[in-house]
């Protein structure tokens, strides 16, 4: 038996839950409208997501299996960073089960639930280019042996897979990133950003390497980035192949720096050598 029909997570199926679900349906909808990549809405209808109904994670486990081969990953709570990106290494997406209450509507305990989980990340998995931009993603970690390049691959996650913006050329930039998907605070930020604000991907890894790293966990503060905007998820998965370049030059030994002191104290041991011989044959002549 597979691993994604193994697990048997559950959510509060109470009336309050249902409700949470739909009013929160019914808000992104209303703000993503012209707003999010046209991918998300057809993964949306796909997965057969409704406002009426609080989705159960098994249905989703095998739709999305069938559809992607990658393994719904189910847990309590966010997991530790290594433990992320090697699931996304494996095809596998964790999947926080629990689903906020209304005392924490707009701000979920760790930032994320149910439905910031469900809404955010599955639409976007059943389009073949971005589940292996974020496969290769995972794939990244295993490169980041040092704190200046987990800080780089910190960086970068937020700032494509959680903020990142779509445009094919010649239109309007529209949302992909997880975190504009599911948070009005996030979104309208998003879409108040100056124009010199949205840059384009190529390149990025360069420049936020040049950038401050959020600690683990923490979302930047809202508007304090730049927006890095992708022509098409081939892109996306040519520039987190490029941050796996990077991450991989990071870990090369840098040349001995005495190589060059060494030879310099070999030719003048010689040198002295040579004036010494010259003055023995001198006296003995």
């Amino acid at each position: 038996m597979t691993l994604h029909l193994l697990a048997r997570p559950h959510h509060p199926a109470t009336p309050a839950s249902g409700m949470v679900w739909k009013m929160l349906f019914d808000r992104q909808h209303a703000l993503l409208h012209r707003r999010a990549c046209p991918a998300f809405a057809a993964g949306v209808a796909a997965l057969g997501l409704r406002r009426e109904e609080v989705p159960q994670v098994g249905r989703l486990s095998q739709l999305v299996y069938q559809r992607t081969g990658w393994t719904l990953r189910p847990v309590g709570g966010p997991l530790s960073e290594p433990a992320y990106y090697a699931a996304l290494a494996q095809r596998e997406l964790p999947l926080v089960t629990r689903l906020r209450t209304f005392a924490e509507f707009d701000r979920p305990a760790h930032g994320v639930d149910l439905f910031s989980e469900v809404m955010g990340r599955l639409p976007l998995l059943l389009e073949p280019g971005y589940a292996q931009a974020l496969e290769a993603l995972g794939q990244a970690w295993a490169l980041a042996t040092t704190p200046a390049a987990t800080a780089l691959l910190r960086r970068f996650t937020r700032a494509t897979f959680e903020l990142g913006l779509l445009a094919p050329a010649g239109e309007k930039p529209q949302l992909y990133g997880f975190t504009l998907l599911t948070s009005a605070r996030h979104l309208h930020a998003a879409a108040a950003a100056p124009a010199e604000s949205l840059q384009p991907l190529a390149g990025a890894t360069r420049q936020l390497r040049l950038l401050g790293a959020p600690a683990a966990g923490l979302l930047p503060e809202v508007g304090a980035q730049p927006y890095f905007v992708a022509h098409d998820w081939a892109q996306l998965l040519a520039e987190v192949r490029h941050l796996g370049a990077e991450l991989t030059q990071a870990q090369r030994p840098a040349p001995a720096p005495h190589a060059l002191p060494l030879v310099a104290a070999a030719v003048a041991g010689r040198a002295s050598s040579f004036a010494q011989r010259t003055n023995e044959l001198r006296q003995a002549s």
